[in-house]
């Protein structure tokens, strides 16, 4: 397979691949840094490629581009075709799931937290684990930096927990797949701090659960406008968590918190997307 070009959108990469597919065209999708590739599966087909994807970027709205159903109808013959020489003679379909490439990290923190959940049975304040993971009523110290993001694997009954398996799983992973580990990682840690410090210079407690970075991650795929960045379903969970906080209704898990990683991730994703424009301005073909 050969790259043909970047497409910095997700549901626009989609819409090309579609488009390529009821051409004859084999492709693939890959995240990367930058946006989603456009692999091409046979060699002698990357020039067209490359020309149809300048078309296609000048005029992504195009009515020619529009064939997603017909796209839909080839996958399904595709699926339907018996095995042998007829059926591989059939285009493929793109690969272009968000959660294609491995997600190691967002599985291992999920992974963490349960541990965790055992251990300090559900953030229990005498349990001597805890006293370790989360800072005193003098706050935060520097005689125990580890205090300023260890909150994070820590969560305040069954609710708490609940809502952070909820949403975790299919937020991470889209981020990790598209941006990789170390990204989302820098994120963990990024939003987990600014939350916790901001929480406990200004409101007391430093904020406990992997719902702090969530918000960040919500931020950054909500200013982002990624298709598929952040389902309708986090997206709901996560405002209705939000006001459940604000409110005290669940405890204390740090609404401020909440609030700053959110505000957090959407200055991140602005500065992403702005970015990534910018890159796909540049990578277009001068006429």
């Amino acid at each position: 397979m050969r790259p043909a070009g970047v497409i910095p959108e997700q549901r626009q990469a989609r819409r090309f691949a579609d488009y390529l597919l009821t051409l004859g065209i084999a492709a693939r999708l890959r995240p990367a840094p930058e946006g989603w590739t456009v692999w091409v599966v046979e060699e002698e087909a990357l020039p067209r490629v490359r020309d149809e994807l300048a078309s296609f970027r000048r005029e992504p709205g195009a009515a020619r581009f529009a064939v997603a159903r017909e796209a839909e109808r080839i996958r399904a013959e595709t699926r339907a075709a018996p095995a042998g020489p007829a059926a591989a003679a059939l285009p493929q379909p793109a690969v272009s799931t968000p959660w294609a490439s491995p997600t190691p990290l967002t599985w291992a923190l999920l992974g963490f937290v349960a541990i965790a959940a055992v251990m300090t049975r559900l953030g229990d304040p005498a349990s001597p684990l805890v006293a370790r993971l989360l800072p005193d009523a003098a706050g935060l110290s520097a005689s125990a930096p580890w205090q300023w993001l260890t909150p994070v694997i820590v969560h305040s009954g069954p609710l708490h927990l609940l809502f952070v398996a909820a949403v975790w799983p299919e937020l991470a992973r889209r981020v990790e797949a598209r941006s990789g580990t170390a990204a989302l990682a820098a994120m963990v840690i990024g939003f987990g701090l600014l939350g916790n410090v901001v929480q406990a210079m200004f409101f007391g407690p430093a904020c406990i659960g992997l719902s702090t970075p969530a918000f960040g991650l919500i931020g950054v795929a909500a200013a982002e406008r990624r298709a598929g960045a952040a389902g309708e379903l986090e997206v709901v969970l996560a405002a209705g968590w939000l006001g459940a906080c604000l409110l005290g209704l669940v405890g204390p898990v740090g609404g401020a918190a909440h609030v700053t990683a959110l505000a957090g991730g959407l200055l991140v994703g602005a500065i992403a997307g702005r970015l990534r424009a910018l890159r796909g301005r540049g990578a277009r073909p001068s006429r």
